[in-house]
């Protein structure tokens, strides 16, 4: 399968979006030195909003992703982790960790499995936490 044709938008103090649902999250997420916002583009549209707590010395830690609902299901979420996890190991991070939850109509339970399907591993301890380890 092609890549999708993606661009990631690093956010500042001007996070005003034209989808409603995207500027919903934007706001309940407020942007501090502890975190990192991106604004996810297909083509001239805007698909996504992602939140990174950077905070964790070790693990970069994926805090909500949130597509456009007129955009689901064309591979966005699956784009976004794997943007995800080049964004970690560009910071020297040796994890990448998302703690699934609840969002919207999606259980947790559908949350964990897409995660899995996607190739993160299941924490014994934790299992509402799924992550990427990376070799240093």
């Amino acid at each position: 399968m092609d890549a999708l044709p993606l661009k990631f938008e690093e956010l500042g103090n001007a996070r005003t979006f034209s989808v409603h649902e995207l500027q919903i999250s934007a706001e309940r997420n407020p942007l501090d030195v502890n975190r990192q916002q991106y604004r996810v583009w297909l083509h001239e549209q805007e698909a996504a909003f992602i939140t990174f707590d950077i905070f964790l010395p070790n693990e970069l830690n994926l805090y909500e992703i949130v597509v456009a609902r007129h955009l689901r299901c064309r591979d966005i979420g699956s784009s976004v982790i794997r943007f995800a996890a080049d964004l970690a190991k560009s910071m020297e991070k040796n994890r990448l960790s998302i703690r699934a939850g609840q969002i919207g109509e999606q259980t947790k339970d559908e949350l964990i499995s897409y995660y899995k399907r996607r190739g993160l591993i299941q924490s014994a301890n934790d299992p509402d936490l799924l992550y990427f380890e990376f070799a240093n």
